[in-house]
């Protein structure tokens, strides 16, 4: 299998599409895995549950009209947006190319920069549904 360069990546945030100004990003899943050993057990044994996830994205801020600081700063207060993230950039998903959709809510947003240098955004979203992986 051919390693995947992320520049061609796909993020998008209630329908804006936010590629153009992100550096970096990362999708994280923590999966809930109680631990249920009794007296007996040899071993620890762990019961899978349920799980969380979040993205995260930084790069340089545009303060453009619907561009990521008004898409982004939208979200304080809301209940949920659609974010689709799409790591290959693939036009459809494939095989080696999934889709990750999911409604998500603001954690965190800030800027920041050095006075004649790029001001830069950082983002965190949590998920608030169901995360799908679509390869198809």
């Amino acid at each position: 299998m051919a390693k995947q360069p992320g520049k061609n990546a796909n993020l998008m945030v209630n329908s804006v599409v936010i590629e153009d100004d992100v550096d970096n990003f990362s999708l994280n899943v923590t999966q809930e895995t109680p631990v249920v050993t009794s007296l007996s057990d040899a071993g620890p044994r762990r019961v899978v549950g349920n799980y969380d996830f979040n993205a995260d994205f930084s790069g340089a801020v545009d303060f453009a009209a619907a561009q990521t600081d008004a898409t982004l700063f939208a979200l304080v207060g809301d209940a949920g947006k659609a974010v689709g993230i799409d790591p290959t950039g693939a036009a459809a998903a494939g095989g080696s190319d999934p889709h990750y959709d999911s409604t998500m809510v603001l954690a965190s947003y800030s800027i920041s920069g050095a006075v004649g240098g790029r001001v830069d955004f950082k983002a965190s979203l949590q998920g608030n549904s169901a995360l799908t992986r679509t390869v198809a």
